[in-house]
C-alpha cells in the first residue's frame, strides 16, 4: 500500500476536483428524507453491490456514525453501530476509511477499530493501521499564525456558550449553545478573525471552521486514500459513502456516476451531490446492517 503520491498526481487530483461542476441527481422515486423511516437499501443498492463484490466503504463520523451533540466529547457511536462496522471491517471483502472533521487521533479514539484508515481535519491528516501518517503541507507562515488565531478567538468571540475546538491544524468555533441573538455577530466576527490570520472560514453545523488555505478537501482526501491504497483502477471497485455535512459534498461529487452516496438530512429541500437522502444516524446503522448482510452472508 502506497503512503505518498507524487506532486504531479496531487496536482492532477486538485485540478479535476476543483474544475468539475456539481451534478444534482434525484431519483424519480426518491422520498423526501424527512418522511422516511427506513430507506429501501435493496432498491438503492441491490443492483449495485453484489454478494461477491469488493467494497470500499467511506464514512463521515459526527452526524453520520454518531449523533451530533452539544460538545464533540459527548458524541458516541452506539454499540450496535460499532459492532456492525467491525463485522464489515473483518469480512475480508471491505476496505473502510472514516474521513472526519475531527483531528485524526480523536476520530480513531472515538471509533476504536484498528483495521480502518482514519482521516482527520477534513482530509489533511491520514492515519494508516500500521501507524504511518500522511499530512498535507501547510505553509509555515500560515501555521505560525495558528496559536495567535486561537488566542484571538478565545479573547474576543468566546462567550455566552460558544467555544473553540482546537484540532492542531484547523479549528472549529462552535456556537450551538449560544443564544440566537448573539450568533450572527459572533459568527461574522469569528469569520473576520479567522481570515485575518490567513485561514479560510467555512460555515458548518452551528459553527465556523478555520482551515489552512490549501486546495484540499474531503473529496481529494478520499481520492488520495483510494488511489494510494489500490491501483489506478480503483474506480472499478464498488464505493459507498455516507455523510451529513456540506464538507461531505466533495466526496459525493468525486464518486458521482461510479459510486453510491448518501446524505444524512431531514431537509426535504436540500440540494446535494448525493445519490440519495437518508434521514438519520439510525438510517446509517441500517445501511451498515444491509452491507453487512450483503457481503458477510
Amino acid at each position: 500500500m502506497g503512503r505518498s503520491a507524487p506532486l504531479a498526481v496531487l496536482a492532477g487530483l486538485i485540478f479535476v476536483n476543483c474544475c468539475s461542476k456539481p451534478v444534482i441527481s434525484w431519483p424519480a422515486n426518491d422520498q423526501d428524507a424527512s418522511d422516511m423511516s427506513l430507506p429501501d437499501y435493496d432498491q438503492y443498492l441491490g443492483e449495485y453491490l453484489k454478494p461477491d463484490d469488493s467494497l470500499a466503504l467511506l464514512l463521515d463520523y459526527d452526524g453520520t456514525l454518531a449523533e451530533l451533540t452539544t460538545h464533540p466529547n459527548l458524541s458516541e457511536m452506539s454499540v450496535e453501530m460499532r459492532q456492525s462496522l467491525r463485522n464489515i471491517c473483518n469480512s475480508g471483502k471491505a476496505f473502510v476509511s472514516v474521513i472526519s472533521g475531527r483531528d485524526v487521533d480523536g476520530v480513531k479514539k472515538k471509533i476504536g477499530l484498528e483495521n480502518v484508515i482514519y482521516s482527520g481535519n477534513h482530509g489533511l491528516e491520514v492515519l494508516y493501521p500500521n501507524g504511518t501518517r500522511q499530512n498535507q503541507g501547510i505553509p509555515k507562515e500560515v501555521a505560525d499564525n495558528f496559536d495567535k488565531m486561537v488566542d484571538h478567538l478565545n479573547r474576543e468571540v468566546v462567550h455566552h456558550g460558544s467555544w473553540v475546538e482546537n484540532k492542531r491544524v484547523s479549528l472549529t468555533f462552535h456556537f450551538r449553545e449560544a443564544e440566537q441573538k448573539y450568533i450572527p455577530e459572533m459568527a461574522a466576527r469569528a469569520t473576520e478573525i479567522i481570515e485575518s490570520y490567513g485561514y479560510r472560514a467555512n460555515p458548518a453545523h452551528a459553527a465556523v471552521e478555520a482551515k489552512p488555505p490549501i486546495e484540499w478537501n474531503k473529496g481529494l482526501a478520499a481520492e488520495f486514500i483510494l488511489g494510494t491504497s489500490f491501483d489506478e483502477n480503483w474506480r472499478q471497485r464498488k464505493v459507498i459513502f455516507a455523510g451529513d455535512d456540506t464538507t461531505d459534498e466533495d466526496v459525493m461529487k468525486m464518486i458521482k456516476g461510479t459510486g453510491r452516496s448518501f446524505r444524512v438530512t431531514k431537509d426535504k429541500d436540500l440540494v446535494t451531490n448525493a445519490d440519495h437522502k437518508i434521514p438519520s444516524v439510525d438510517a446509517v446503522y441500517h445501511l451498515l446492517k444491509w452491507i453487512e448482510s450483503r457481503i458477510c452472508g
